[in-house]
């Protein structure tokens, strides 16, 4: 009869929506035991950037963290702690150091720390970590309960592609366009790529009202064979130039152009060509180190 068939559907969703109930619930008694942030339906995620060292360089790792209010404590916190073992990258925050406070004001991030960091790259790591999260503009540190130096903007970076991913460079710049000329006078170690010396801008085109900048360059036979030999590490040089651009408020996009071409190598990047392109939304994704 209906009624029975109806009955029966009815206590078929009923079991399954207990038994997903029962997985959610299980999950969180045993994050709740481990102490360690989880995952729930009703929590939403972000995907923060962390800056550690890898030798003379810094290191982007996207890392998803819960986006609730403890975000900008999590996020220096989640600094603290480097990825999981044979990365070789190392914190700018020793352990010994403990974090007393993270809080956002007027675009400005108050930073406590019960000590300062004597570490290469500190300063730079801990403010271009915290002022990746949206609206924050600059960090004020307090060491020790005493305010410690002057507020902090973000410093620029350059990206470059390695055999690892992308690696950052400090840059002494203060415009999307002083960085691109930066960037376009080559890595400083031969184990890193950019764009082909040979590669000539020849257009640099800026809208203010769309905070979009249009790119175009030569299209060289040496950026032709490092798209064909080693499309991924041209693929993720295409990617370090992006980020390097995006980084500053004014530009929301960027367009690449190279001598009108569709694709360059085989096609591996052809979708990031001819079309605008904002920042990047993973910077060497932690899952895959």
């Amino acid at each position: 009869m209906p009624s029975k068939k109806y009955a029966r559907a009815f206590v078929r969703i009923l079991i399954l929506l207990l038994v997903i109930g029962t997985g959610i619930w299980l999950r969180a008694l045993e994050t709740a035991r481990s102490g360690q942030p989880g995952w729930l339906p009703w929590k939403t995620q972000a995907t923060v950037t962390l800056y550690f060292k890898d030798g003379n360089f810094l290191f982007p790792v996207s890392r998803r963290l819960p986006n609730d209010q403890n975000l900008p404590l999590a996020v220096l916190q989640a600094l603290q702690q480097t990825p999981r073992e044979g990365t070789r990258l190392q914190t700018v925050i020793p352990s010994g150091i403990h974090i007393r406070s993270v809080t956002l004001e007027n675009n400005v991030a108050h930073v406590g720390l019960s000590a300062w960091p004597n570490q290469p790259y500190a300063e730079i790591a801990i403010v271009d970590t915290i002022t990746e999260l949206p609206g924050v503009t600059s960090v004020d540190f307090n060491i020790a309960g005493e305010a410690y130096g002057a507020r902090t903007k973000r410093i620029p970076l350059l990206y470059f592609a390695s055999a690892t991913g992308l690696v950052s460079i400090p840059a002494k710049v203060s415009t999307s366009r002083e960085v691109l000329d930066m960037y376009l006078s080559g890595p400083p170690a031969p184990d890193l790529t950019g764009l082909p010396p040979d590669v000539r801008l020849l257009a640099y085109d800026y809208s203010g009202a769309r905070n979009a900048l249009s790119l175009k360059f030569s299209y060289t036979p040496s950026l032709r064979a490092l798209a064909t030999e080693r499309p991924d590490r041209m693929r993720t040089a295409l990617l370090g130039l992006i980020a390097t651009l995006t980084q500053f408020p004014e530009v929301r996009t960027v367009q690449l152009d190279f001598g009108g071409q569709s694709r360059l190598g085989l096609g591996q990047c052809s979708d990031l060509l001819r079309t605008p392109q904002t920042r990047p939304a993973l910077l060497n994704d932690e899952r895959l180190l």
